[in-house]
């Protein structure tokens, strides 16, 4: 195809907090009882840990809201690794946070519950810039790309990291499904860049099989989850979008099966692949008609799509009836395409400097430094006492 028809992507949005969290009280508490230092001498630190995540929980929608939430993020590691701050321990602070969609409150006293909501808005902040980015030329496709991926990673990390804590602001299910929906949608740019680059058609096809499968498998997965989490008109309005993308990537998959048929001189299997693209494209324009929002771009991409996949029609069909005379198996009977996956979740490390800063707390030695040296400082003295009683018992 000479251009890449570009349809609006999903993006999920990020959970909002209610009130600011202090960390002073715990934290100088637990300086002083645990580590015998003056707890006044860390109020800077303090004072910094309280600023940034005041800036953390209310991100600006762009890159940078995102390098801040994963700064945040890899200093509430940090933090973890020098305060009890689990459930009921000495250290643990109050996280308060709400769902916009559905205005449920949510909250915990477990650092494990903070750094879930955290990771989950990376996944969703990610999801924003991926699908507000225009990918009209191939750097802006490759940076969609990219954003989708590492949203999937976020996601994935919620789902099997934070498992426990999920329940109180979304469920396993639902997750799983925005984790299926970003790979989906990165998989949609790499397909886009493809046809841009008028790639081999075996290569298109598997690409867009790929597609389709993703997004059959993102239908089966918010199938199978509770609409009360979302909402009914949320829930409604994701299913119909999803129909209608694996029709449509269904045909742009058969579309490209019927160049490849071409390449390979099967006439006859040409027009079968053509003809099954338009019923797939109808059946997308049909599934389109329920949908309410950005309606505009999704006809302009179908208009487009047909153009194509009618003319390639009409010729194939001319061509076999005058020319070749090859017979047109059913559609049934078509060869399927294994389809080719190309993207995967991209992570971040939370020992990666550039992402994380310098550690704030970087004057206090952790808690397991200390329960390390602790017994080094026993085996070591156990280990003199034994040497001595040989030494004793030698000299005697």
């Amino acid at each position: 195809m000479e251009a890449a028809p570009r349809l609006p992507m999903f993006y999920f949005d990020l959970k909002v907090c209610t009130e600011n969290t202090r960390f002073a009280p715990q934290l100088k508490q637990y300086i002083a009882a645990f580590y015998n230092e003056d707890p006044d001498s860390y109020l800077t630190e303090i004072h910094n840990l309280e600023t940034l995540r005041s800036a953390a929980v209310r991100p600006s929608m762009d890159v940078n809201g995102v390098q801040l939430l994963k700064k945040y993020y890899c200093q509430l590691h940090f933090l973890k690794s020098r305060f009890p701050m689990e459930e009921n321990q000495d250290a643990a602070v109050q996280f308060l946070w709400k769902d916009n969609q559905t205005g449920m409150n949510c909250g915990g006293s477990d650092i494990r519950f903070e750094l879930m909501v955290i990771m989950y808005n990376i996944g969703a902040l990610h999801s924003y810039l991926g699908a507000t980015d225009s990918r009209s030329n191939p750097d802006g496709m490759k940076m969609a790309c990219t954003h989708f991926q590492c949203a999937a990673w976020a996601f994935q990390t919620v789902k099997e990291k934070y498992h426990q804590f999920i329940i109180y602001i979304s469920s396993v299910e639902l997750v799983h499904f925005y984790q299926q929906v970003c790979l989906a949608q990165a998989q949609e740019c790499i397909l886009e860049k493809s046809m841009l680059d008028n790639r081999k058609a075996t290569i298109i096809a598997k690409v867009a099989v790929q597609v389709y499968n993703y997004y059959r498998q993102s239908w089966t997965i918010l199938n199978s989850t509770n609409d009360e989490i979302v909402g009914s008109k949320t829930y409604k309005e994701w299913i119909k979008y999803l129909e209608f993308k694996i029709a449509y990537h269904r045909c742009i998959a058969l579309l490209f099966q019927g160049q490849q048929a071409e390449e390979q001189q099967k006439m006859g299997e040409r027009v079968a692949f053509y003809q099954a693209a338009c019923e797939q494209l109808e059946e997308a324009r049909k599934l389109s008609t329920a949908l309410k929002h950005r309606q505009q771009e999704i006809n302009e991409s179908l208009a487009f799509t047909l153009d194509v996949v009618e003319g390639k029609r009409k010729a194939a069909k001319n061509e076999n009836e005058f020319i070749y005379h090859e017979e047109v198996p059913d559609k049934d009977h078509l060869q399927e395409v294994k389809g080719a996956s190309l993207v995967k979740g991209i992570p971040f490390s939370v020992n990666d400097t550039e992402v994380s800063g310098s550690d704030i707390f970087a004057r206090l030695v952790p808690m397991e430094a200390h329960e390390a040296a602790s017994l080094y400082s026993e085996k070591k003295a156990q280990m003199l006492r034994q040497i001595g009683e040989l030494v004793e018992n030698k000299d005697q």
